[in-house]
């Protein structure tokens, strides 16, 4: 039999001791920290629930904006246990005070989603998982305090109410700007249409390559729309892409050598073969017929740089356009527009352009 010395048996006994002594004083913390979680509420006093407080919603929309659906968002929202018996109101940017309330507290999209606290309850919200795994924050963490003490729920609206409208809801250029954006630029297909898709583009945007030649979405909406429709190529060089600035002067010197469809024609071939340097696009606007001592003489004395640089600031100042492809849907005849940015496909230009018509 095996016998532990008498030193060694109390240095065990007093281990055990101070173990169990440390887990009664956790416990004791423990127990503590629960009665005073269960009891505490927001006003700071003490009762047995979380005291929440009644929430109220002011959605405030613009009649204009046809793209939002109060119905369907309502219809959404209330599908939330914590929003589900919320008192809810809509109001419109023309209503009395709304625009004020909106500038002053710095809201400058709509739809926007006003709370009037955020210590509602979440806890029978479903959670939703992110695309990492983990579940999300539930919709009280998303709410933005306001100057007026209410909250704000951004939903990444782009609605601008404040800029000049249409009844209709499109934003409005002068008749002025229009003859400005067309004076200089080359126009493909009926001159007279009434509607033009303005494309702010640089010929090195793999995204525009994608639009023109892997989507071809152009093709598809002058063929459904035929006179309807024009088509303007405006110069947007992206300081990134190294080859766009020349590129778009070569197209230049190329135009008033050969005309429109020459233009257009190196176009094509530039985004089909992916291919924007130099001496492709040199190459190719000989094949068109140019003559290559006149190109680069036109690129050397730098004839077009200004009119490139004054086109890309145009489509900044006139239509918020920042990157490529920047189209602008045009309405010649009520000067209605609309922005589409980026490489959409041919179905997004079509809703537009039959709302614009």
């Amino acid at each position: 039999m095996f016998f532990r010395k008498k030193e060694e048996c109390n240095t065990i006994a007093n281990n055990n001791n101070i173990l169990i002594g440390v887990i009664i004083v956790l416990a004791i913390i423990i127990s503590v920290m629960w009665f005073f979680l269960g009891k505490m509420t927001s006003g700071g006093t003490w009762g047995t629930t979380w005291n929440y407080d009644d929430l109220s919603i002011r959605i405030i929309k613009d009649a204009r904006d046809t793209s939002f659906n109060v119905d369907t968002v309502l219809t959404e929202m209330k599908a939330l246990p914590s929003i589900a018996k919320a008192k809810i109101e809509v109001v419109d940017f023309a209503d009395k005070g709304v625009k004020e309330f909106l500038q002053e507290n710095n809201v400058k999209t709509l739809p926007a989603f006003i709370f009037s606290t955020n210590n509602f309850d979440v806890s029978a919200d479903p959670v939703q998982m992110g695309q990492d795994g983990k579940p999300m924050a539930k919709i009280n963490w998303f709410l933005q305090s306001l100057p007026s003490g209410e909250y704000f729920l951004e939903i990444g609206a782009t609605y601008d109410p404040f800029v000049e409208r249409s009844e209709r809801g499109f934003r409005m250029i002068t008749k002025e700007q229009l003859e400005s954006i067309k004076k200089d630029a080359y126009v493909k297909g009926n001159a007279d249409a009434k509607i033009t898709w303005l494309e702010y583009s640089d010929l090195e945007c793999p995204y525009c390559a994608k639009l023109h030649v892997t989507d071809g979405t152009p093709k598809t909406v002058t063929e459904k729309y035929g006179d309807e429709l024009n088509v303007v190529f405006n110069h947007f060089p992206l300081y990134f892409h190294n080859n766009a600035q020349t590129a778009a002067e070569i197209l230049e010197c190329l135009a008033v050598q050969k005309g429109s469809d020459a233009f257009y024609s190196l176009i094509d071939s530039s985004f089909t073969a992916k291919d924007s340097t130099k001496d492709y696009l040199i190459g190719e606007a000989v094949k068109l017929g140019a003559d290559k001592t006149k190109l680069n003489k036109c690129l050397e004395d730098k004839t077009f740089t200004k009119k490139v640089t004054d086109q890309m600031q145009a489509g900044t100042d006139m239509f918020g356009v920042t990157g490529t492809p920047g189209n602008v849907l045009i309405n010649n005849e009520t000067l209605e527009f609309e922005v589409l940015s980026g490489a959409y496909p041919a179905t997004a230009f079509i809703e537009i352009i039959d709302k614009l018509k």
